[in-house]
């Protein structure tokens, strides 16, 4: 409870209450379609043999865009906080390594509507390659496929890993579940005071060094490294831990983020681009108000001020400890950019549904916070 209040939209699901993912069972039973699927392999997995001449589809999709086609194996799944996204457990019944789908689903959740069309589905797979080959600690997109013709209304599905290539902890969850209420269980200490209380240390370090720096550290280094701007908001940024003694790694899931051409050509990093989200090309908008998005406020606004917020309500950790310590690591990781990242002030979605699911961003007239 208390992670869907971070703007206007934010709890707003087009969904039916039984796949929904509070509300809803606690599993459900994936159709899937044998069809005519072209599917592509982006990292080497041995969850390709599961999808491959296989078409996964969200329950609530075939409502709006019946499929027809010889049934496949059904996949036991359970719904992530994102709705669409699913965490597999068994195929035709039979369990398998776990893993995700990230599944084509043409009805509003949050502010957009969750199609996921070719173009798409190549980006994912174009960032998370790059993000792997740079060293980024990920759940990374290993594959997906598709069905249809044309390249612009095909669509499908994508297979994402649930372990980093390499490393890895015992437990996952993503941010906002170390703040967030256990909605079964709400006078329960959150996650983030139990692992505090556990590992012994005081709150302010662990805070800041095993959440803050991480974080900022990732988002820079992705930036500098791929010339991707991650999303690193509280549900597509996850922490990782073990209990005996507490240890913890940051890592990113969801490649669905935007590349910036020109700031990859100043890198030296050469190379063919994705089909989609490519600035200037497909995006309009400046690419320093891009990065404030995606680290002011998807990062800043989104997730560390929630952190913060519960850090200091129930920790007794001072906001101004992390904003000091944010600031600080992001000094010292883009001494060395080739040139100003972000803009003076924070940019920010108009507040303003499009039929189109266009966007636009404003400026807010704010200082950052954690830069």
């Amino acid at each position: 409870m208390g992670t869907r209040t971070y703007s206007s939209y934010s709890a707003d699901l087009d969904i039916s209450s039984r796949y929904h993912p509070q509300d809803g069972a606690a599993s459900f039973v994936l159709p899937t379609f044998r069809a005519a699927v072209d599917y592509a392999t982006g990292l080497p997995s041995a969850l390709h043999r599961h999808y491959e001449g296989l078409l996964p589809v969200h329950p609530d999709t075939l409502a709006v865009l019946p499929f027809d086609g010889e049934p496949g194996p059904p996949l036991t799944v359970v719904p992530s906080a994102n709705a669409r996204t699913v965490f597999v457990s068994a195929v035709g019944g039979e369990p398998v390594t776990p893993h995700f789908l990230k599944l084509h689903y043409p009805r509003r959740l949050s502010r957009f509507t969750r199609r996921l069309l070719r173009p798409t589905i190549e980006l994912h797979l174009w960032v998370a390659r790059h993000l792997v080959d740079a060293g980024l600690p990920v759940l990374p997109e290993v594959g997906g496929g598709w069905v249809g013709g044309d390249p612009s209304s095909a669509w499908g599905f994508l297979v994402r890993a649930a372990r980093p290539v390499t490393g890895g902890r015992t437990y996952t969850v993503p941010v906002f579940a170390l703040y967030g209420h256990d909605k079964r269980a709400p006078s329960d200490p959150t996650l983030l005071e139990q692992l505090v209380e556990r590992s012994g240390e005081p709150a302010t370090p662990f805070v800041a060094d095993r959440i803050v720096a991480p974080m900022v550290r990732l988002w820079v280094d992705a930036l500098l490294r791929t010339g991707c701007p991650l999303e690193t908001h509280g549900q597509n940024t996850l922490v990782t831990f073990d209990l005996d003694p507490v240890a913890t790694t940051v890592l990113y899931r969801d490649s669905a983020v935007y590349v910036d051409a020109p700031l990859r050509a100043r890198l030296g990093l050469h190379g063919p681009l994705p089909p989609a989200n490519v600035i200037p090309r497909d995006v309009p908008m400046a690419a320093d108000e891009v990065f404030s998005l995606t680290y002011d406020s998807f990062m800043g606004h989104h997730c560390l001020d929630y952190v913060a917020a519960l850090s200091w309500s129930r920790l007794g950790v001072p906001p101004g400890a992390l904003h000091a310590k944010a600031r600080d690591t992001f000094a010292a990781a883009t001494a060395h950019a080739p040139d100003a990242l972000l803009p003076r002030s924070v940019f920010y979605y108009d507040d303003v549904l499009r039929d189109d699911g266009d966007w636009k961003l404003v400026d807010m007239g704010e200082a950052p916070t954690w830069r």
